[in-house]
């Protein structure tokens, strides 16, 4: 049923959906575990009504590109400054220096349309911490618009009857690199224009392949039940690596079904269609929102008051946003010039008043350093090579080899500090020490875990040549081996299993039987006492005077704020112990009094996120333990 306005009352509840899926996935309440999946849902719609538009332009012979960029820039520009002007001063009040210097990237590429490329070098959209960043909605807008500087001139250069021909190809060529490339690299696949423009294409493909097709219509409104119920339930299946592509491509599959049907003549969409007009200003308002309150809660779980405060506000900013500046400014009575005019000088503005934050941000607080231990100051100690071919080593005869994940790298300064034996460090980020096993969850991929389980060879393999290595010190963060979504590859059958403590302590046991058998002593040191917020964070705010929530001010790490799978991963732990014969080194334990870990020693903070360690923080703990002289004594 066409609207007043002569829009399609079910795609603008489609419309709707989306970004009611997406605004919820973010809440972190955890009821539409993929609910980022409305933004796939986003594209292709997006793409079906765009194409749609230059498509009917082209062929009455009044497109003109300069028409269609203004059309954009009145329907998106003002909404989006405005957002952006909020959040600057917001930045300005709340953040702190490492976080605004994120943020100031972030914002460079949002005025240039290149935040998606920002986002990619900086973080993954899965991992724990995006949840801090105030401008991470903003990479589906990026790409969004710069699929629209492309296809138009695709179009007007092709002859008509080329156009579908040239969309599908160009949409199959993308969707066969975004599933190839997804599980080596899932940043590059998730941000990236080249890898993304197959969803936007199978909108522009329906827009231009299957309009007036009665018999694909018919099948597509037979088929709209079916598609109606995976959009409807796509968004309750789990977050796991592996199932994002399929995800993506099913509910996508599923959106152009629903779109190609006879529009569906049902007045109950129209509250949907309702939140659908609204759609890109509800978009705008909530996540800037819900980042801030993450920060303040240093990524505490909101407490479900302020969640549902949170809603409220990105209702009232979005039908704000839409009543007063998105509406206005698509009707406003001004020339192209003018327009764009205005667009570069608020552009211009927003960079000013960034610029001006940045000097406020500079003199708040003292310097804190949050950035990763990466570990020994040599080449190819990165913790990125997927082999190890020995270059990180202190000596060409090291005397111990420190093997793990991100947890061996931040011992480093531990270790350097509290022994004289020269160290060799093994390390790949996200890759734990244990033989034959690799973890397949969000953030790896089976491809990604199948590089693990070949770096721990690779690792093995450089320990039998090294005859001058006595001591394999071992680490890893355990703790995700006993988170409930994680599972296993195994590279016997190469198959994926349940992660279970069962397997990861047999893991630990061949592991250590391995290092064994070359005739070398091995010991596992635990992790720091881990919590649910970022220790980090509270320490630079608290220095900085500024105000958080969701910890102890003294920024300690109590029972009520430690991990939820804190117990789990000691029991894992004593299970090394008593069952895979293996000695275990638990500063966990040594850093805590009381059921309390403090997280500064003397004034100085220990951590810098909510579970590693920071360069100074390291030093301090392996001075007073004596940690690289104990370890020397616990191998066995």
């Amino acid at each position: 049923m066409a609207m007043p306005d002569g829009r399609r009352r079910d795609l603008q509840a489609l419309r709707g959906w989306a970004v009611t899926i997406v605004i919820l996935f973010h809440t972190g309440l955890g009821v539409l575990p993929s609910g980022y999946l409305g933004v796939d849902m986003f594209f292709v719609l997006s793409g079906y009504l765009i194409a749609g538009i230059i498509l009917r332009d082209r062929a009455a012979g009044r497109f003109r590109f300069g028409e269609f960029y203004l059309r954009r820039a009145r329907r998106l520009l003002p909404a989006a400054y405005a957002m952006l002007a909020l959040t600057i001063v917001a930045a300005m009040l709340l953040l702190t220096r490492s976080f605004h210097a994120r943020f100031l990237d972030q914002l460079a590429g949002a005025l240039t349309m290149s935040i998606n490329m920002v986002l990619w070098r900086q973080i993954n959209y899965f991992h724990d911490s995006a949840i801090f960043e105030p401008l991470l909605h903003l990479w589906s807008l990026a790409v969004e618009e710069q699929f629209y500087l492309l296809m138009p001139a695709l179009l007007v250069v092709l002859p008509p009857r080329r156009w579908a021909a040239a969309l599908a190809v160009a949409t199959l060529v993308s969707l066969i690199a975004y599933l190839a490339v997804y599980p080596r690299a899932p940043a590059a696949a998730f941000y990236l224009l080249p890898l993304r423009a197959w969803e936007l294409g199978l909108g522009a493909v329906a827009a231009t392949a299957y309009p007036g097709r009665a018999r694909v219509c018919g099948w597509a409104t037979r088929l709209r039940p079916l598609a109606l119920l995976a959009l409807l339930a796509l968004p309750l299946a789990p977050t796991v690596a592996a199932l994002v592509p399929w995800l993506t491509l099913f509910a996508c599959i599923a959106a152009v079904a629903f779109i190609v049907a006879q529009p569906w003549e049902v007045r109950a969409l129209t509250p949907w269609a309702a939140i659908g007009d609204r759609s890109y200003s509800l978009y705008l308002a909530h996540w800037p929102l819900f980042a801030f309150a993450n920060i303040v809660w240093l990524g505490m779980p909101l407490p479900p008051l302020s969640v549902g405060a949170l809603l409220l506000a990105t209702a009232a900013l979005g039908w704000a946003s839409y009543r007063w500046i998105e509406q206005p400014g698509q009707a406003m009575p001004l020339g192209p010039r003018r327009i764009w005019g205005l667009a570069a000088a608020g552009a211009g503005g927003l960079a000013l008043l960034g610029a001006i934050g940045a000097q406020v941000v500079a003199g708040r607080g003292q310097p804190f350093d949050t950035s990763g231990v990466t570990g020994l100051p040599l080449l190819g100690c990165e913790g990125t090579a997927t082999r190890f071919d020995g270059r990180c080593s202190q000596s060409p005869q090291p005397r111990i080899l420190l093997w793990g994940d991100s947890f061996s790298q931040h011992l480093v300064p531990a270790l350097t500090a509290s022994t004289r034996h020269p160290i060799a460090q093994a390390s790949l980020g996200g890759c734990a020490p244990l033989l034959g096993i690799a973890a397949v969850d969000r953030l790896a991929s089976r491809r990604i875990a199948a590089t693990c389980i070949g770096f721990n060879d690779s690792v093995l393999a450089y320990l039998a040549r090294t005859p001058s290595i006595e001591l394999v010190v071992l680490s890893g963060r355990y703790l995700r081996y006993v988170t409930p979504d994680t599972h296993l590859l195994l590279s016997a059958g190469d198959s994926i299993v349940a992660s279970t403590p069962g397997r990861i302590v047999a893991a630990q046991a061949r592991t250590s039987a391995a290092i064994r058998a070359i005739g070398r002593r091995v010991v596992v040191v635990s992790g720091p006492p881990q919590a649910r917020f970022d220790i980090g964070q509270c320490w630079e705010r608290k220095l900085a005077g500024l105000p958080h929530a969701g910890a102890r001010p003294d920024c300690a790490i109590a029972p009520a704020s430690a991990h939820v799978l804190t117990q789990p991963t000691a029991r894992l732990l004593d299970a090394f112990v008593s069952a895979a014969d293996t000695p275990v080194l638990r500063i966990d334990r040594a850093m805590c009094a009381n059921r309390v870990c403090p997280t500064a020693w003397n004034g100085v903070p220990l951590y810098r996120d909510n579970d590693h360690l920071g360069e100074a923080g390291s030093r301090l703990v392996g001075r007073r333990f004596a940690l690289g002289e104990r370890l020397w004594a616990m191998g066995r």
